[in-house]
């Protein structure tokens, strides 16, 4: 009854957290934290469920590693770098489908406990920072009146696939508001030939966008940049959708409220599998280097708590 009221209150308080602004890590971790204490008081036959959660994204996690350890190591030889993500990628793997095991078995032993915490911890984040970007790709509630289109990198001095897609679903938005204004955001990279805005814009006005219709973001170089420079092209009362893809959503609203930007986001669904998981888990690192003290801070508690 405890951790069903628990699991209650935390569910609420992360629905609480969504209406006021769902642009946070909370509005993942808060309903997850409560379908997990909900799970974990119910029935053995929710077990099962409990630690599924915590397998499965660790499992793909490890998938990733390994297959990005095998790329860098195929692709440019021996470096510690490509070792340490196929060694971490495989014992990732290889640990996932052991959880559930040494939880029933022998979660009482300290090293086992402690290398439960740790993983379980990780699980936890990577299920929170998924759900809360499943929140914030949720069907649009507002009439845009900027739609907000951010860069990625030009392939072979064109818009590749990645920022194609991006510009599709916001040129797609645009036609459904075409009193909205486009803002192509994005700098140039030292091995990109033009700012990445240029090119969006000219793929923009060949799809027959007016040229007043689009502004132009050349400064940027990164995601927290990308929204600093936007914002001079955005007024207070404005209606804000930010367009990117799926897997760079959240950290991208993350920086847009830092940057004091009130908006909400549209997820461009990229189809690869493989790239989006490799992707997420970048997007994942990034996030923990934003928060660099927070994330470890969480950690240490966890093992702690698992030393009292």
């Amino acid at each position: 009854m405890v951790t069903l009221l628990i699991g209650a209150g935390l569910i609420i308080l992360g629905i609480v957290v969504i209406a006021h602004d769902r642009r946070t890590l909370l509005s993942g971790l808060l309903p997850f934290l409560g379908l997990l204490t909900w799970l974990t008081g119910r029935t053995p036959v929710w077990l099962a469920s409990t630690l599924f959660v915590i397998v499965l994204p660790l499992g793909i996690l490890g998938e990733v590693l390994t297959n990005d350890g095998y790329w860098l190591l195929s692709r440019y030889g021996t470096s510690a770098k490509g070792y340490f993500f196929l060694v971490d990628g495989f014992l990732g793997m290889v640990f996932a489908p052991l959880f559930p095991v040494l939880w029933l078995l022998w979660r009482s032993v300290l090293i086992v406990k402690l290398m439960l915490a740790i993983y379980g911890y990780v699980a936890v984040l990577i299920d929170a920072y998924l759900l809360a970007t499943v929140i914030n790709a949720l069907p649009l509630t507002i009439k845009p009146t900027k739609i907000l289109i951010l860069g990625a990198g030009l392939i072979k001095g064109g818009v590749g696939p990645v920022l194609r897609r991006r510009l599709l679903g916001g040129l797609a938005l645009y036609q459904r508001f075409p009193k909205a204004e486009l803002i192509m955001s994005g700098g140039q990279g030292d091995d990109e030939p033009e700012p990445e805005a240029v090119a969006m814009h000219r793929f923009a006005r060949q799809k027959g966008v007016p040229e007043s219709a689009i502004r132009l973001e050349t400064n940027s170089t990164n995601t927290a940049t990308n929204l600093c420079e936007a914002k001079r092209f955005i007024n207070s009362g404005d209606r804000v959708v930010l367009v990117t893809s799926d897997y760079h959503l959240l950290r991208s609203l993350l920086y847009a409220r830092r940057q004091g930007v009130n908006c909400q986001g549209l997820a461009v669904h990229t189809p690869h599998f493989t790239f989006t998981c490799n992707a997420f888990i970048r997007e994942l690192g990034a996030y923990t280097i934003i928060h660099r003290y927070l994330i470890p801070l969480g950690l240490v508690l966890v093992i702690i708590l698992c030393l009292i």
